[in-house]
């Protein structure tokens, strides 16, 4: 590992929330440079770098540093705006290279629960065509490729609704989860369109129920109603991991004939009961997957590394701006002792700031005096 960077370790990402209640050791760094000889200001510069690189990422909100004394603080708590304490930091490493200080510390932070600040960028989330699981329940009106429509229909949902996420696009296939493996797919498929996140989706149910009208109603005729539950998987497309996974389901009436062939994108469809039905379904499925999104940092890949500055795969389509400030990292994968996996984000003490922005890309350059040293494509930029 580069010396420029530190370990800045982290757990897995549960649904709905960004952070378990319980204290996380953070690992961070920060660099300052040596100006007139003077180590004892930088040494203090750079630990408090390092103390809000940690904080930072983490959601918080830094209020205040307080005072230093030999690099080390005076106590042990720090005020952060409304997303964790401190409990206690130890410096655990300072390295001295060229005129400039490194140094490392180890956070303590204990997060409230309350609701984090989001990231100002939308999150990418690309999907596939939703399979019918039990093909045969797409005989009546002859809907086998509703879940083709329900996915378009999804990202529609969230155009209307969604605040921090959207979907990117909507790959022309079915994607059976039986059959291919979910982690293995999310991560090529979010390689391959630069998205963050990849959504999956298979329709569970999808039959009609015919209800036979009592004697005494025998001028209504027979009732029928359809099923239409939705499952869904949303991955990280880095890591693969799954961070949401949800059921929703409804039950409404079918106002069609049982051999009457019904478009699956026609307005008929659409404007009744069943149509209206399975649209606000989808927009809740939108609000929930945007609200489980709206803690997590938006982040890019650096594509491109030459002369100092760096081309990332973000631009203005997901609301980067010249001037806009990020946080450049690696991430890892470990396990610890009893065999499990974790993520670990790897920070770079180098702040960067975006000099240039494209629709789908932009250039970032050091926004002080540090080098963009170690730095090398597939790593990556969040703005937190």
């Amino acid at each position: 590992m580069p010396t420029l960077y530190k370990a800045l370790s982290t757990c897995l990402i549960s649904l709905l929330c960004c952070f378990p209640a319980h204290s996380i050791w953070f690992e961070a760094s920060g660099q300052a440079i040596i100006k007139n000889g003077n180590k004892e200001v930088a040494r203090q510069r750079a630990t408090q770098e390092a103390i809000k690189q940690a904080l930072l990422f983490a959601g918080a909100s830094v209020d205040s540093i307080q005072h230093m004394t030999n690099g080390l603080l005076q106590d042990d708590r720090l005020e952060i705006r409304a997303s964790g304490e401190v409990n206690s930091i130890e410096l655990i490493d300072e390295i001295y290279q060229d005129g400039f200080i490194t140094v490392s510390v180890r956070a303590d932070i204990f997060p409230q629960e309350v609701q984090c600040r989001a990231s100002d960028y939308q999150k990418k989330i690309v999907t596939a065509w939703y399979p019918l699981k039990h093909q045969q329940q797409g005989a009546v009106g002859t809907m086998y490729d509703f879940g083709r429509v329900v996915a378009d229909k999804l990202q529609q949902a969230f155009r209307q609704t969604s605040q921090y996420s959207q979907i990117k696009r909507v790959e022309p296939y079915y994607h059976y989860p039986e059959i291919a493996a979910g982690k293995k797919q999310a991560l090529s498929l979010a390689r391959k369109v630069n998205a963050q996140y990849v959504l999956f989706g298979e329709i569970t149910e999808f039959a009609v129920e015919q209800q036979k009208s009592s004697a005494l109603e025998f001028w209504n005729g027979d009732q029928s109603s359809r099923t239409f539950s939705l499952n869904i998987d949303l991955y990280n497309g880095t890591t693969g991991d799954v961070i949401v996974q949800q059921q929703h389901s409804i039950n409404t009436a079918w106002d069609f004939d049982l051999h009457q062939k019904v478009g699956t994108n026609s307005q008929a469809l659409w404007h009744s009961p069943f149509g209206l039905g399975v649209n606000s379904l989808l927009k809740d499925v939108a609000q929930q997957i945007d609200q489980s999104l709206s803690c997590l940092p938006a982040y890019g890949q650096v594509l491109q590394v030459r002369n100092g500055q760096l081309t990332v795969n973000i631009g203005s389509v997901d609301g980067v701006h010249k001037g806009d400030h990020l946080t450049l990292f690696q991430l890892s994968q470990f396990y610890d002792s009893q065999g499990k996996i974790h993520q670990q984000f790897n920070l770079h003490p180098a702040k960067v700031t975006v000099s240039q922005v494209f629709a789908q890309t932009a250039t970032v350059i050091s926004a002080s005096e540090l080098p963009l040293a170690n730095i090398q494509a597939n790593d990556f930029v969040a703005r937190r």
